[in-house]
Formats: structure tokens, sequence, C-alpha cells
């Protein structure tokens, strides 16, 4: 793992959205559900420039019911230009490195999913679905 991992990359970054999709699924009334939410880090280097980072939450209920949603947000990462050549950025697992130690930029992308999946719950006239803006890491302190 990078130790200051966020000292690799200049202050300012692009936020975009790069996915979205809701489908309202019509059944019957499920009394026992639960729901499943998977997280998905995709971290790509931009030769010379920087990283293209996405990180995309999926929803859906078990059994298959009232809906099913995917949201991704992705930021473009600058390199600071005196650490482009600090690693074999392409030999890293990028992912795995902003799930541990990506907190400066996943809590952003994690609050704006978080917002969106409020959002969209919230407009079929429901109490809105509010999920913790976190993705779950391997935290050896809690060991």
């Amino acid at each position: 793992m990078i130790n200051n991992f966020s000292e690799y990359f200049e202050n300012q970054h692009d936020i975009f959205l790069e996915d979205i999709s809701y489908s309202r699924l019509e059944t019957d009334v499920v009394a026992d559900c639960s729901l499943n939410c998977t997280d998905n880090i995709n971290a790509q280097v931009i030769e010379n420039q920087g990283i293209k980072l996405v990180v995309t939450r999926a929803l859906e209920f078990e059994p298959t019911s009232i809906f099913s949603m995917k949201i991704a947000f992705g930021a473009n990462l600058y390199f600071k230009e005196d650490k482009i050549k600090a690693f074999d950025w392409n030999g890293i697992n990028l992912a795995e490195e902003f799930r541990e130690n990506g907190d400066f930029i996943i809590n952003e992308l994690m609050s704006r999913i978080t917002l969106m999946i409020a959002q969209i719950t919230a407009s079929f006239g429901q109490v809105p679905l509010i999920l913790p803006p976190l993705i779950p890491t391997n935290d050896k302190k809690d060991k």
C-alpha cells in the first residue's frame, strides 16, 4: 500500500456521473425481502496524466422485487508533475489502493451516489432509502 496516497495527485479533479439505471419492478407484494448492495471500484491509468476512477453501487432485492438500481460516479485525478514516475502505475492494483487509501476521493463519490439513491427512491412517494456513503475496507486496526 502507498503511504500518503493523496499526495500523488493534484488538488483539482473532475467528477462526473458515469452511469445510472433504475428499474421499478411490477411484482406482488413481498413480505420478507433483503436488499443486496454491491460496490465496485474501477481505476485505469491515463498515460502521463493521471487516473480515471469509477465507483459503482448496485442495489437489488432478493427475491427480485420492488426495484433494481445501479449508479456510477467517476473522477479524473491528475498526477503531480514530480510524482508521475514515482511508481509503475500500471503494475499497481489501483482499485485496491483506492479502496484502502482513497478516502480523499472515494468519500466524495460515495456521498454523491448515496444522495442520488435517496432522491430516486423518494421520487415514488416512499421514504427515501439512505445508505451509508462508505465502501467496506479491511481495516486492520479493528482486528
